[in-house]
């Protein structure tokens, strides 16, 4: 009965840290957004299209982040899927350095 305590609570405890293991990386983030982004967006998040929407004054960004995932991976107007061509670390890095631009 311990035994089975134990391997449980290691099972647990590797859940948890597995969970905590990756934070958004926005350098990684601002690498991804100049070679996928930028050239509708803007180096600076001021969008360089009509419609597209300015980070730097906020806009999109108050979304929970699984709103702007579902954006990157399915796209939105004009903008394409990323899905199958960004890991979603990588995803999550992007909006980590589309925030900070805020």
């Amino acid at each position: 009965m311990k035994q089975i305590q134990t391997v449980l609570v290691l099972f647990l405890i590797g859940l948890l840290l597995n969970s905590l293991a990756y934070a958004a990386d926005p350098g990684n983030g601002g690498q991804v957004y100049s070679r996928h982004c930028a050239t509708c967006h803007g180096d600076g998040g001021r969008g360089t299209m009509p419609g597209v929407p300015d980070f730097t004054r906020g806009q999109g960004l108050f979304k929970p982040n699984s709103d702007l995932i579902s954006i990157i991976e399915q796209g939105k107007q004009i903008m394409p899927a990323y899905q199958g061509i960004l890991s979603r670390d990588e995803m999550d890095d992007v909006i980590a350095y589309i925030r900070s631009m805020y």
